[in-house]
C-alpha cells in the first residue's frame, strides 16, 4: 500500500533572512486539573517574521504575533491555552527565546469563549543577563495550583550550557537560576543539546515502572499522590570539541522539578530547586561506531520511556526504564540520507529519506508504505527536505513541513477502525513485512561494491573469481547499453557473459534466476507518465522499455521468463527501497504496443510459452477488437479513395503501423491463449474490461470462425470462404468457440440485453443475432451428431484396420527369428540322413 499525498495544512511566511533564517516548531499545550495536554495545534516560529500558531485539525490560522524584523529564534516556541474558570475568557499565553535582545518573551491573548469580542494581545519579556548561552528549551511545570490570581503553571528554560531557569508564568518574576553541580562539572567538555520535561504521574507508568527507587526520590517528602507532584526533566549532552562523536560519550541527566516553590525562596538549597536523580550514558550500537554530532536529533516518547535518536542513516530507540538503558529498536540504511525521521508507535518510524517518504517496521526491518517525493506536491521549493514535526495518534496524522509549507500525512488508513490511532495488535505483523526488506535486493547485483556479502555469491551462483569478474562486466556492460539504448550491444554482452557463439547457443534450460530478473530490470523501467490511453487504468506511474535487444528478448520468450510477473519482481528489486505501486491492468501489454507499433513482440509473447493472467488478456483482446475495426474501417475509406482517384491515401497503405494480417493473428491467439482459463474468471474479467459493443464484435467474430471452420456444415459441402483468410488465422477449435460464445453471452448478461432495447433499431438486430446463433449452434451440433453417428459405423472398420497393422507388424518381427531357428534344424536332419 502506498502513503497517500499529504494533504496542505497552510503555507508558512518566509524568514526574513533567506540564507540565515530559520523555522521553528513546537506544539500548544492546555491544562485540565493541572494536567498538561497536547493540543491539535503547532506553533511556528519564523525568524524575522511572526509567532503564529495553526489549527490542523481544521486547517486554518488560530493566530499571529509579529515581532522585529532584527528578531531571532534559538528554540522551539511553547504555547498553552487555558479557560478560565470564573470567567467565559479563553487565555493563551506563547513563549519564545529572541535574539539577539537575549530575552523570554511572552504573547498573552485574551478572547471571548464565544468568539463574540475580538481578542485582546499583550506581550511581556525577562531579559536574561546571568548566561550568554543561547536558551534551547522552553517548557511548562504544572504548579497545581487552583488560586484565580495565580498561574497554574511556571516557565522553566535550560540554556546551553546546561543552567536552568523557573520563571513565572506572566514573566514578572523568577524564582531561581541555577547551573547545577553535576552539569557545571562537565561544562566545559559537554553541552545541552535536547530537553524534554515529563509529568510524574507519566513517569510513573513507564520511566519508572522498573526503578521505584528513582520514584522514590522525586517524591521527597511528599506522602499523598496525585498531589503538588513534581516533574522530571531529562536532559541530553554532547561533548563538545568534535564533528564526530560516539554513543558512549552522550550523557542523559534525569532531574526531579518541585510542582511548588517552598515559601522560604531565598534560602533554598540545590536540592530544592532542582533535584539530580541519575545521570548515565547512552550504550554504543554495532555496526555504528561514529555520529556527525551535528546530524544526531533526540526525542523522548513518555508513554514507552523510550529515547529516540534520529540521524541520517536510521534510527535506534533507548529504553529508559531499565537499570541499564538497553537498544530495543534499530534500522540502519548505509545507502540513505535521512532528512527527518519520527516515532509513530512501538515498532514503526515515518522517514524522509532522498527519494521516498515511508512508514518503516523497525523489528522486521521492512518498509510498510511509502510515497516518492516527487508525488508531494504543494511545495515552492521541490528541493527543500522534509521534516517531521509531530504525530498526534488519535488523528492519526504525522504533520511535517517541507520548506514554506506544512503538510499533514494521514496515516489513519492502516487501522480498520477510521481515525484511530496504531494499535499494538496491527503494529510490526510479520506478513506485512513479507517482500518488504529494508535492503535494496537490487544492491545484490552489485557484487563490485566495497563489502560484498556471501549470500551475494551464493545467489548469483559465483564460485570463483573469475565468474565475479565476468558478473561485473556483465552488469557494467548492459547498464551502458541500456542507457544508450543500444540493443546489439546488450545481446553481444549477453552471449559474451555466457560464452555463446550466437543467440542459438544460449542455454536451453536451466538459467540462475537472478540473472534473469537483472536483465529485465535493465530491460524495462518504471517512468512518470500522463496516461494518454483510454483503455487503461489511470496511475500515476506506466510501465516503459528502454531498450529492446532482439535475441535476448527472444531466448527470454523461449524460456518462459519474460512474463509480467517476472518484470515486476525485476522492479521492485531495483526500485527498492521504495515500494512499487501496483501496476494498472494492462500495463505489460500497453508497454509492448508502445514501443513496437508493429505488435510483432506483443504476438511473440503470446504465442510463446507464458501464459498471462485473465485481466491481461482481456485488456489485449480489447486492443486487438478496437485495432481490428478501426483499420477495417480505415482500409475501405482508402480503397474507396483510390477508385474515386484520390492518391493521398497511398502513402498510409504502403507504411502501415500494424497489418491486419498481424491484428487478427493476435487477435485469435489472444482468444486461444485466454480459453486456458476456468470460464467463471474469463467472465468476470471480459466483464469489467470490454465494453457491450466490443463483446458483441468478438461474438461477430467467433461466428465467423465457427462459419469458416467447416464446424457448421455438412461434409459434403464447402464451408464459406471469408472475405479476408487472414481473420481466422491461427484457426480456433470448436471448444475454444462454443465456450468464448458462453463467456460472451453470460459477460453481456440479461440485464445487457434488455437495456439494450432502448436504442434505435437494436431490438430488431439484437433478436437476428441471438436467431443466428441458435441456427449456427444448431448446425454445429448436428455437426457434431454427424460426427458421431459416422464414428460408430466405422468403428468395427477402424478396429480391424488396427488389428491388421498390428498383426503384421508382428508377423514382420517374428518371420526372421522364425528362419534363425528353422535352418539349423535343416542342416542337422541333411547331416543325418548322409550318415545313414
Amino acid at each position: 500500500m502506498d502513503l497517500q499525498p499529504p494533504s496542505v495544512l497552510a503555507q508558512l511566511p518566509r524568514p526574513l533572512h533567506a540564507s540565515k533564517g530559520k523555522t521553528h516548531t513546537g506544539e500548544v499545550y492546555s491544562l485540565s486539573d493541572s494536567k498538561k495536554r497536547k493540543r491539535y495545534e503547532v506553533a511556528v516560529a519564523v525568524d524575522g517574521e511572526a509567532v503564529n500558531i495553526y489549527n490542523i485539525q481544521t486547517p486554518k490560522l488560530v493566530t499571529s504575533y509579529a515581532v522585529p524584523p532584527q528578531s531571532s529564534f534559538s528554540c522551539e516556541p511553547c504555547s498553552v491555552r487555558r479557560k478560565l474558570s470564573d470567567k467565559s475568557v479563553v487565555k493563551r499565553q506563547t513563549y519564545v527565546a529572541v535574539n539577539p535582545q537575549k530575552e523570554i518573551k511572552c504573547f498573552v491573548e485574551e478572547s471571548g469563549g464565544n468568539g463574540s469580542s475580538a481578542p485582546v494581545i499583550s506581550s511581556s519579556s525577562f531579559s536574561v543577563k546571568d548566561s550568554s548561552s543561547p536558551t534551547v528549551f522552553i517548557g511548562i511545570v504544572p504548579t497545581g495550583s487552583s488560586e484565580e490570581d495565580k498561574s497554574p503553571y511556571d516557565i522553566l528554560t535550560v540554556h546551553q550550557d546546561g543552567r536552568v531557569r523557573r520563571l513565572a508564568a506572566d514573566l514578572d518574576n523568577q524564582h531561581w537560576s541555577l547551573q547545577h553541580s553535576e552539569l557545571a562539572k562537565i561544562s566545559s567538555s559537554h553541552t545541552v543539546q535536547a530537553c524534554f520535561l515529563v509529568e510524574f504521574e507519566d513517569a510513573k507508568k513507564a520511566l519508572f515502572k522498573r526503578r521505584q527507587d528513582l520514584a522514590a526520590l522525586a517524591l521527597g517528602d511528599l506522602v499523598d499522590s496525585n498531589v503538588d507532584e513534581p516533574s522530571v526533566l531529562l536532559l541530553v549532552s554532547h561533548p563538545t570539541g568534535s564533528k564526530e562523536i560516539k554513543l558512549s560519550d552522550v550523557k542523559v541527566h534525569m532531574f526531579s522539578v518541585p510542582a511548588k516553590i517552598p515559601s522560604q525562596g531565598r534560602s533554598l538549597d540545590e536540592s530544592q530547586k532542582l533535584k539530580h536523580l541519575l545521570t548515565f550514558n547512552i550504550p554504543d550500537i554495532k555496526g555504528q561506531e561514529f555520529f556527525e554530532s551535528s546530524g544526531l536529533e533526540w526525542d523522548f516518547h513518555t508513554g514507552s520511556a523510550g529515547l529516540n535518536l534520529s540521524f541520517a542513516k536510521g534510527f535506534v530507540n533507548f529504553d529508559l526504564s531499565q537499570y541499564k538503558p538497553t537498544v530495543t529498536s534499530q534500522f540502519i540504511l548505509e545507502n540513505e540520507n535521512f532528512s527527518s525521521l519520527m516515532r509513530i508507535s512501538p515498532q514503526s518510524v515515518i522517514g524522509a529519506g532522498n527519494s521516498i517518504v515511508a512508514l518503516f517496521d523497525t523489528q522486521y526491518k521492512s518498509i510498510q508504505r511509502s510515497i516518492a517525493t516527487d508525488d508531494i506536491h504543494g511545495s515552492n521549493n521541490p528541493k527543500a527536505r522534509t521534516t517531521f514535526i509531530s504525530y498526534y495518534s488519535k488523528l492519526g496524522m504525522a504533520v511535517a513541513t517541507k520548506g514554506n509549507t506544512l503538510f499533514a500525512f494521514d496515516l489513519s488508513s492502516s487501522n480498520s477502525l477510521s481515525g484511530s490511532s496504531l494499535k499494538r495488535s496491527r503494529d510490526s505483523l510479520l506478513i506485512d513485512a513479507i517482500g518488504r526488506g529494508i535492503g535494496s535486493s537490487a544492491s545484490q547485483w552489485d557484487v563490485a561494491s566495497k563489502k560484498p556479502r556471501t549470500d551475494q555469491f551464493t545467489s548469483l551462483g559465483l564460485t570463483s573469481e573469475e565468474q565475479v569478474s565476468r558478473w561485473n562486466k556483465l552488469v557494467t556492460d548492459l547498464r551502458a547499453a541500456s542507457k544508450s539504448q543500444n540493443g546489439d550491444a546488450f545481446d553481444s554482452a549477453v552471449q559474451t557473459y555466457f560464452e555463446a557463439s550466437n543467440s542459438d547457443a544460449l542455454p536451453k534450460q536451466y538459467v540462475n534466476p537472478e540473472v534473469i530478473l537483472f536483465l529485465l530490470s535493465c530491460i524495462f523501467s518504471l517512468k512518470d507518465a500522463v496516461n494518454k490511453d483510454q483503455l487503461s487504468v489511470s496511475s500515476s506511474s506506466r510501465l516503459s522499455i528502454d531498450v529492446w535487444p532482439e535475441h535476448t528478448c527472444q531466448w527470454l520468450t523461449q524460456l518462459g521468463q519474460l512474463s509480467l510477473d517476472n518484470v515486476e519482481i525485476a522492479l521492485r528489486r531495483s526500485l527498492k527501497p521504495r515500494i512499487l505501486p501496483a501496476l494498472p491492468t494492462g500495463s505489460f501489454v500497453q508497454a509492448l504496443m508502445d514501443a513496437d507499433p508493429t505488435l510483432k513482440r506483443l504476438i511473440d509473447i503470446l504465442q510463446g510459452p507464458v501464459t498471462l493472467s485473465s485481466d491481461e488478456l482481456a485488456y489485449t483482446l480489447k486492443f486487438f477488437l478496437n485495432m481490428a475495426r478501426s483499420r477495417s474501417a480505415t482500409l475501405e475509406e482508402t480503397a474507396l479513395a483510390i477508385t474515386a482517384g484520390e492518391e493521398n491515401n497511398t502513402e498510409a497503405i504502403q507504411n502501415p503501423e500494424a497489418t491486419l494480417q498481424d491484428i487478427f493473428r493476435g487477435l485469435n491467439t489472444t482468444l486461444q491463449k485466454i480459453h486456458i482459463h476456468p470460464l467463471p474468471t474469463i467472465t468476470t474479467s471480459i466483464c469489467s474490461t470490454l465494453s457491450r459493443t466490443e463483446i458483441i464484435a468478438m461474438v461477430h467474430h467467433l461466428r465467423l470462425s465457427l462459419a469458416t471452420g467447416g464446424y457448421a456444415s455438412r461434409f459434403t459441402e464447402n464451408p464459406p470462404t471469408p472475405i479476408c483468410p487472414d481473420q481466422t488465422t491461427p484457426s480456433l477449435t470448436l471448444n475454444t468457440i462454443t465456450d468464448l460464445l458462453n463467456v460472451s453471452v453470460d459477460a453481456v448478461g440479461p440485464s445487457g440485453w434488455i437495456s439494450a432495447t432502448a436504442f434505435d433499431d437494436t431490438p430488431t438486430r439484437e433478436m437476428d443475432l441471438i436467431a443466428d446463433m441458435k441456427s449456427e449452434i444448431s448446425a454445429a451440433l448436428a455437426g457434431v451428431e454427424e460426427a458421431s453417428y459416422l464414428k460408430g459405423v466405422l468403428g468395427e472398420y477402424l478396429r480391424y484396420t488396427d488389428s491388421v497393422a498390428k498383426s503384421a507388424k508382428s508377423a514382420a518381427t517374428r518371420k526372421p527369428k522364425a528362419r534363425d531357428e528353422q535352418r539349423p534344424r535343416w542342416c542337422a536332419s541333411r547331416n543325418s540322413t548322409a550318415q545313414t
